[in-house]
């Protein structure tokens, strides 16, 4: 076989990657994986022990340690990923909210070929149980850039990050056991990231028209029986993608950005736990904490400091609401309310809803817009479902062999 004369294990994935400031979502054949966008730059690997394999293949996001060798950074180092980061000793990285690129950033980069490389060593090991074998991978991916940073040029760069030569990534399963992953970019596909939105909002994995409890609320609430996704296919809608860092603003009409009108401002979740933290670490007396640290207790309702961190940001989460009510009706304002639907989603929406959903509403009705606000249950993983979908749905395919086949007359 040529896997054995090769004396490596080949893995073909298709993946959506959200590169999220707050938070990475990594969807692979319908699995979602969700990880803090954090990293640690370390000198050393922190297993004292071998792990047991199958346990450690299982768990492999909860520890995830990985040395990377790559052409989209400047050199090689050992990284702690995600989950790990957050709870090893020391500082770590994330974006600096409102000061950072996307596509310029090196977290971004870090943080979705460690999160690829542990999901090849996942598939590698249905196949070989032992993991004797170096991995290749080869990869398939759509991920996506703010609306206000996107344009044609940013975008090939940012994809060709990825896709400039081979990534080495070793990933660390114990303080000996290690498995190296040759990650092999086929074609990174980067989407203005309100159009894997609106494609969401309109189709499901198999390309129907979308249904379901999604919708409730939105049904109720004007009286649609029955109702698809089929609705915001032709509509223009003022997307507002509550983030960490950033609340973008953009307009699509049907599946189409309007470039001109791609607006965002530096408000977010993250900004309201940044204003917090000295409070937050006086009061759970310790010496200093990270907004990392104070964004993880706010998603965890079960955490015994929630109850504080959901109190002292109270008053930032209503500053942060004014802020993007502020935005809103600027964007209004430029288009002449014409809008048929306000569409808010994002991560940030959900700790925010008590205090920008009323707001809201009264200003829909005052102009005669519908709002759907969505619920908690869909607003994190809007956005890479449609970049999925999009993988799923041929769309990918089709964007992929016209571009292949314009680089091929180039070269004649």
């Amino acid at each position: 076989m040529e896997e054995e004369e090769n004396f490596m294990v080949k893995v073909d994935l298709r993946v959506a990657t959200d590169l999220g400031n707050s938070e990475v979502a990594l969807m692979e054949r319908g699995q979602l994986t969700l990880q803090p966008s954090t990293v640690v730059k370390t000198n050393k690997n922190p297993f004292y022990e071998d792990l047991v394999l199958a346990t450690a293949v299982k768990d492999i996001y909860k520890q995830l340690v990985v040395s990377i060798t790559s052409p989209a950074l400047q050199a090689p180092a050992l990284y702690l990923i995600g989950d790990f980061a957050t709870e090893g000793p020391g500082y770590y990285t994330n974006t600096v909210l409102g000061a950072t690129q996307k596509h310029s950033s090196d977290v971004p980069i870090v943080m979705a070929l460690g999160m690829i490389a542990a999901k090849a060593v996942q598939k590698a090991y249905e196949k070989d149980s032992n993991l004797s074998e170096d991995i290749t991978a080869t990869v398939d991916m759509t991920t996506g850039l703010p609306v206000r940073e996107f344009n044609q040029d940013v975008a090939k760069l940012f994809a060709s990050r990825f896709m400039k030569g081979v990534h080495i990534v070793t990933v660390m399963l114990g303080k000996e056991k290690q498995v190296k992953v040759e990650i092999d970019f086929d074609f990174v596909q980067v989407f203005p990231e309100a159009i894997p939105v609106a494609f969401s909002l309109a189709f499901n994995s198999e390309n129907n028209y979308r249904k379901g409890e999604i919708f409730k609320e939105f049904q109720e609430e004007y009286g649609y029986n029955p109702f698809s996704g089929e609705y915001f296919t032709d509509k223009r809608i003022l997307h507002i993608d509550v983030g960490d860092g950033t609340t973008e603003f953009p307009i699509t009409d049907g599946f189409s950005p309007n470039q001109k009108l791609a607006q965002g401002t530096n408000n977010g979740i993250g900004h309201a736990a940044e204003n917090i933290l000295d409070e937050y670490a006086s009061r759970i007396f310790v010496s200093s904490v990270q907004r990392q640290d104070v964004s993880k207790v706010l998603k965890q309702k079960t955490h015994k400091y929630h109850s504080v961190a959901m109190e002292l940001i109270q008053v930032e989460l209503e500053k942060q609401a004014q802020e993007i009510m502020r935005k809103a009706r600027q964007q209004l304002d430029t288009v002449q309310n014409n809008i048929d639907v306000i569409v808010v989603y994002g991560g940030g929406s959900i700790l925010l809803k008590p205090h920008l959903y009323d707001l809201l509403k009264e200003l829909c009705e005052q102009r005669q817009i519908q709002l759907f606000y969505v619920p908690e249950a869909y607003a994190s993983t809007l956005y890479v479902e449609g970049l999925h979908n999009t993988l799923v749905n041929d769309v990918y395919d089709d964007i992929k062999a016209a571009v292949k086949e314009e680089e091929k007359k180039a070269l004649k």
